[in-house]
Parts: C-alpha cells; structure tokens; sequence
C-alpha cells in the first residue's frame, strides 16, 4: 500500500511538473507577443512598423513567412508603406496585399472577423499565399483578422512548416491580443503619417512643400546613385505671373497656381515630385528617367499648360510656362559622389537652365548639359 501511494505522490508531482513547465512556457509567450506588440504600436514611421510586421516577426515568433493584408480605405496605404521605395516594393509586394474596396470587394467581403487556425486557414484563403517563394513549405497557418470599430480594416498570416504549430480549436488568447494590437498600430501610424504629410504640403496648391522636397530629392539621388539610374530636376516657372496679379487681381493669380500643379501632375507619374518651390516656381524630381524620355514630358507639359484656357471669374485667359532641367548623369564624375554637393548643383544648374529658357523668349523648354568639374 506504501508503495501505491509513493507510485501516486510521483505520479502528482510529474503531472505539477509539466503544469508549471506549461506555465511559465506561457509567461514567457505571452511576454514575447506582448513585447512585440508594444513595439508595433510604438512604431513612428510606416517604413518602421512595416519592418516589424513583414520581417522581424518572423525570427521573433520563429515562422517560415508572414503576409499581411489591408483594406485600402483611404487610397493611400501603399504610397504610405512603400513612400516610393521600389526595392522595397519588389521584395515585399507578395507579403504586403493591398484590397481595393471598389475592385476587391468580394475578397473583402470573405475576410471573416475571427481568427481561424491550422489548415483551415489555408483552404480558405489561398490568394495570400499564392505568390509566396515558400509556399510549398507552409504546413499550418494563423489567421488573424484585423478590427477596428467592428470593420475589417485588413488580416495578419502567419505561416508555418510545422503541421502542428497552428492549429484548430487551440487556445487563441496571445493571437488575438496580437491581432488587435496589430490593427491597432496599422491604423495609427497610417493616420500619423497622414497628418505629417498634411505639414508637408503647399497650403495654396497641395503641392509638397521646398521642405519636404529637399528631403525627398536626397534621397531620391542617393538611391539613383545606388541603383545606377538617371534622375531630372526640372523647375518650372508661370511666364509673366505678376502681369496676371496685377491684372486680375492676386485671387485669380492664386487660382492659376492650383491649376498650374493640377496640370503638372496629370504629366507626370505618381512616383515623381512635385513641389512648389516659391512664388509662381515649381519643382519637378523625376527618378528613373532619361532625359530624353524627361524632355518628351516637359514639352507635352508645356503644350498642355499654354492650351488651356484659363476660365476662374469670367475671366478667360491663357498662361504658358518656362522649364529648365538638369539630369544627375550629368552631375556625377568618378570624384564627386556627395549627395549634398550633388543636390546643391542639380537645383543649381536646373534653375540656370530656367533662365535660358526665359531668356530665350519664355515658353520653351532648356536642358542645362554642361558637367560639372
């Protein structure tokens, strides 16, 4: 009978041993999904946290891969994830998915408002995986919806090679702490940087701002250099401006300028730069592009902006500009590879090509060729 009774003590004592093992495996997990959390909610920039959710959580919680999904409500979410880093768009465009809510509302519709476990997941959602590298690896996966305001805003995969990692019917506690936090740090630091770029923008025309321009030029020329691509400034200029204030009074001459970015922008692509850089100039960075493609832009803009009349007031008129470019291929030499330097000569030399284009009766456009020594 002793003996039955020491069997059953050590029998107790095994079973208290795995459940305080158990135990503190859950601290410690919990502790690991919370610590991540407050990082994510912490994120300051779109760049940042995108890091966090599409690379460090996979070493963190030991996963194959990751994809997070989002419901593009305000048409901005990947110029605000991506802010024109096109490596970073190639390496990370089967990981981030944009939904449309006009083209992609049958998908979204699909999107369920509870996390769902294991294989389960898989069959139900197979577009998120699709275009993954390592998509035949993926065992089991974790399905966590993101909320706010009781409306999808988006969902999290996150991806295994083990079949028993995930799975259905398992507690879902940490998960879904994760999944709310997640929704809640997409949605906050999406808004911040909306309200950052609100400080970036020309009052008058919502153009970007010379600040916010100088930034960006930068680096847009330190990532050109890298990659071995051309990049043009092109300034523009409304030819006899203070003729149309003093003309039609500064109201309408406020109105010209708005119109002037409107034109400008339906010439260039979404990637490009534009910003007012005082008074009635522009500025225009265009990377990736040759000059000759950049020149075929500033002539259709040229021609676009002098046939237009102008109609605010009932008044009619026409306006016409100047534009002067510069190419970074032109900048650089084998000694010379200083983005402040290169920055200052480029605004430089497009801004001299400006005023040959003034100088040579206005309404024309001027390439600045020669290199700098």
């Amino acid at each position: 009978m002793g003996e039955s009774i020491y069997d059953q003590n050590r029998e107790l004592q095994r079973k208290l041993d795995q459940f305080l093992k158990q135990a503190r495996a859950n601290e410690k997990k919990q502790e690991l999904y919370e610590t991540f959390g407050f990082e994510i909610i912490g994120a300051n920039t779109p760049k940042q946290l995108r890091d966090l959710l599409l690379s460090q959580i996979i070493s963190r919680f030991q996963l194959l891969d990751v994809v997070l999904c989002l419901v593009d409500h305000h048409k901005d979410a990947e110029r605000l994830f991506f802010d024109h880093d096109e490596e970073a768009r190639l390496l990370l465009e089967n990981k981030l998915l944009i939904l449309d809510t006009l083209k992609d509302v049958e998908i979204i519709h699909t999107l369920v408002s509870h996390p769902l476990l294991g294989v389960e997941a898989l069959k139900r959602y197979p577009w998120m995986i699709a275009n993954l590298k390592t998509r035949n690896q993926i065992k089991s996966a974790a399905f966590l919806p993101l909320l706010r305001s009781d409306r999808i805003t988006g969902a999290l995969m996150m991806l295994s090679h083990d079949p028993h990692r995930y799975q259905e019917g398992v507690g879902t506690l940490f998960l879904q702490k994760l999944s709310a936090m997640t929704a809640v740090a997409v949605e906050n630091c999406l808004n911040q940087q909306r309200l950052k770029e609100i400080s970036y923008q020309d009052v008058l025309t919502q153009a970007y701002n010379r600040r916010y321009f100088d930034l960006r030029f930068k680096d847009e020329i330190a990532r050109c250099i890298r990659w071995d691509d051309d990049l043009i400034c092109m300034f523009l200029d409304v030819d006899y401006f203070k003729k149309i204030n003093d003309t039609y009074g500064h109201q309408i001459g406020d109105l010209v300028l708005r119109r002037m970015v409107s034109l400008i922008k339906e010439q260039v692509r979404s990637c490009d730069i534009v910003a007012r850089y005082g008074g009635e100039e522009f500025v225009v960075a265009l990377p990736s592009t040759s000059l000759q493609a950049a020149h075929e832009i500033a002539e259709r803009l040229r021609q676009a902006i002098c046939s237009t009349t102008m109609n605010f007031m009932n008044k009619q008129f026409t306006v016409s500009v100047s534009i002067g470019m510069a190419s970074l291929r032109n900048m650089l030499t084998a000694q010379q590879h200083d983005v402040d330097f290169i920055c200052s000569a480029m605004l430089d030399s497009a801004d001299k090509a400006l005023y040959e284009a003034k100088e040579g009766g206005r309404n024309q456009v001027a390439v600045y060729a020669d290199r700098i020594s």
